[in-house]
């Protein structure tokens, strides 16, 4: 029997699983490349001392991360998607950095006849870092109990994809005006990934083009990265930077994510709140934030599909 695995980064239910959610991302070698001796007491240190500045943030989106309920959701979506009589295929769902984590959820499905599973990572483009974290875990844990594996390629630039999040920007577009500025938002990463071989900025580069294709042809765009983290070089440009910059272009501001499946401290603290309040510093008269997946079960359909065709 198959599983299908979706897997997200995960997120703090409430402000008490902040230390631990921030422990677990800081000790993974993918985030923090040191020898495990010097890795766990430093993730232990910086999770700490992150913890106030990053309780802060959650209480001003409620308390907690939704990201959560809303995987959980779209799993079942999915499901729904995929129950007919000729799949024979579970839906399950896992975190990489906080609960149900990955391990435990294959774990339970020894006693369910599971064989083989399809993991699909919910992030539109792979980095080596954060797909290739969570591929390694599953490798490992599917090794350990002789569970086949199948590992669902980067779907960001499918055209089931780019048609949904070209209907979700255009619909900003018409509420706040066809003289406007879409600026795409991707999470960014460091240089030195991109050094060692990522391609993820081209890929998202790609996703961007494509949208913009289907904008209409007076609308200007550009992209910009963000959740730049420490002292070293990320992807640019930045996009505090990238808002100052076209801050003269336009009087109306459409940002549009495209790192996250889920609303999440990324979305809602750092677009909603902040990137938006800058943009009206900087001059913008007004700004829209183009919804991401959460539930959409156009999604959970384009999911569906792409996790049958690897399967």
């Amino acid at each position: 029997m198959k599983a299908i695995l979706l897997v997200n980064m995960g997120g703090p239910s409430n402000l008490e699983d902040i230390r631990g959610y921030l422990s677990s991302i800081f000790n993974d070698p993918a985030i923090l490349p040191l020898p495990g001796l010097l890795r766990k007491p430093l993730a232990g240190y910086i999770s700490r001392k992150r913890e106030p500045k990053v309780a802060e943030r959650y209480r001003l989106i409620g308390g907690g991360s939704p990201l959560p309920g809303w995987t959980e959701k779209l799993s079942n979506l999915v499901a729904l998607e995929l129950n007919n009589p000729r799949n024979d295929i579970k839906v399950i769902h896992a975190f990489r950095y906080s609960s149900p984590m990955i391990e435990n959820v294959i774990s339970n499905l020894e006693n369910n006849g599971i064989d083989e599973i399809i993991l699909l990572p919910l992030f539109p483009h792979r980095t080596i870092a954060m797909t290739g974290s969570i591929e390694k875990e599953t490798i490992r844990i599917c090794e350990r109990q002789n569970i086949n594996l199948k590992c669902v390629p980067a779907w960001g630039n499918r055209e089931e994809i780019i048609s949904i999040w070209s209907e979700y920007i255009k619909r900003e577009i018409e509420k706040i005006s066809d003289d406007c500025f879409v600026l795409f938002v991707a999470h960014g990463i460091p240089l030195r990934d991109v050094k060692r071989g990522d391609d993820y900025p081209e890929r998202v580069q790609e996703t961007a083009r494509s949208l913009g294709e289907k904008l209409p042809e007076n609308v200007r765009r550009s992209l910009a990265f963000q959740s730049r983290v420490g002292p070293v070089k990320w992807t640019n440009p930045y996009l505090e930077d990238e808002i100052i910059r076209i801050s003269k272009l336009s009087k109306n501001l459409v940002l549009a994510p495209l790192s996250f499946v889920s609303d999440c401290l990324e979305t809602l603290y750092d677009l909603d709140i902040i990137a938006s309040q800058l943009a009206k510093d900087a001059g913008f008269e007004s700004v829209a934030r183009v919804r991401v997946f959460n539930d959409d079960p156009r999604f959970a359909k384009a999911l569906a599909l792409i996790a049958s065709e690897a399967a």
